[in-house]
């Protein structure tokens, strides 16, 4: 997975969690995957029209920012998912930046010595922050269709979010956010370019759908308002396709909320079935299905308890509330 962030949450019910509608995460997941910095799931057709998009000299020129398994940038360059200003507005005033801003993000961002690419940056920034508003633009001219598609599952992830706030269940949204970030009680693992840890006290904390690849994810934990983190946004791969639909999400948002596999462990856990029933009315693996039960169990919903050789699932009360609250 490469090199990973800490980020630590503290108790999951008492966080503050709101949802992203910025395009400029999105813009750098795109950047990230198209530079080869780190692979995010991107379809190739897509990575394809994305790389011709992005002018050849400007790509080049965004060279220091690439290294350790993500596009690092200094804060004063770094998308803010709460600026409801439009992209190019954002990106205006990143081209206006004062030198002395971007060299102090930079020391700040190396406290033990700024690297010789980045001290070249800090030097003669115009060129590089040129190049990369250049880049940012192009990338977005190719996103900004398939964003005005997204807006209806946009509003249906906000509304899973929403509903896993409210029923306690956000430790199993956590767990499922994307292949490159994990979960464990009280923290989430993220990749970035170095290890670190901090945490969110008192912050908010911004989930920003990312309509680009299946394995997308871009953060930013540095930001005073906020930490925020960037995962795939669901429904992806129709979305690209250009038949995005909602319809059948509508129709079974516990499914919304846990995903498939999971929404359908969770209605047979009141039954009490051993691992090996549940693997075989999900009909996947027992390593698939331990992992799913994992999560579920984080969240409250589920625990499993030894009978003799047999270990069985069982309904919590929590999971007895969310199962009421979106009963279908």
């Amino acid at each position: 997975m490469g090199y990973q962030s800490v980020l630590r949450l503290g108790r999951v019910d008492d966080l503050r969690v709101s949802v992203g509608y910025q395009p400029l995460p999105t813009v750098m997941s795109l950047v990230t995957d198209a530079l080869g910095v780190a692979g995010q799931g991107v379809p190739a057709a897509v990575r394809s029209a994305v790389r011709t998009a992005c002018p050849a000299a400007a790509a080049q020129a965004l060279r220091p920012a690439c290294g350790g398994g993500s596009l690092w940038l200094p804060d004063c360059l770094s998308p803010r998912p709460l600026d409801r200003t439009g992209v190019r507005a954002q990106l205006d005033r990143m081209a206006a930046l004062a030198p002395e801003r971007l060299a102090g993000d930079l020391a700040a961002g190396y406290p033990e010595g700024v690297p010789v690419g980045w001290q070249r940056v800090a030097d003669r920034p115009q060129p590089f922050i040129r190049a990369y508003v250049q880049v940012m633009l192009s990338v977005w001219a190719v996103l900004a269709p398939v964003w005005r598609r997204s807006r209806e599952l946009l509003d249906l992830e906000a509304e899973r979010i929403g509903i896993a706030s409210v029923t306690g269940t956000l430790a199993g949204v956590f767990g499922d956010l994307s292949p490159r970030v994990s979960y464990a009680p009280g923290l989430l693992r993220l990749p970035d370019r170095s290890p670190g840890e901090c945490e969110l006290r008192e912050r908010r904390l911004l989930l920003v759908p990312l309509a680009s690849g299946n394995s997308a994810s871009v953060v930013g934990l540095g930001q005073d308002a906020c930490a925020w983190i960037g995962y795939p946004l669901p429904g992806l791969r129709e979305l690209w396709a250009g038949r995005a639909s909602v319809e059948r999400v509508r129709t079974d948002p516990l499914e919304a909320v846990l995903g498939c596999m999971r929404a359908r462990l969770l209605r047979q856990a009141h039954r009490g079935p051993t691992m090996g029933e549940v693997s075989v009315l999900l009909g996947c693996a027992p390593g698939a299905v331990t992992h799913h039960c994992k999560q579920l169990e984080a969240a409250g919903l589920i625990r499993r308890r030894r009978q003799g050789q047999q270990v069985r699932v069982r309904l919590t009360r929590r999971g007895q509330r969310l199962l009421g609250a979106l009963a279908g």
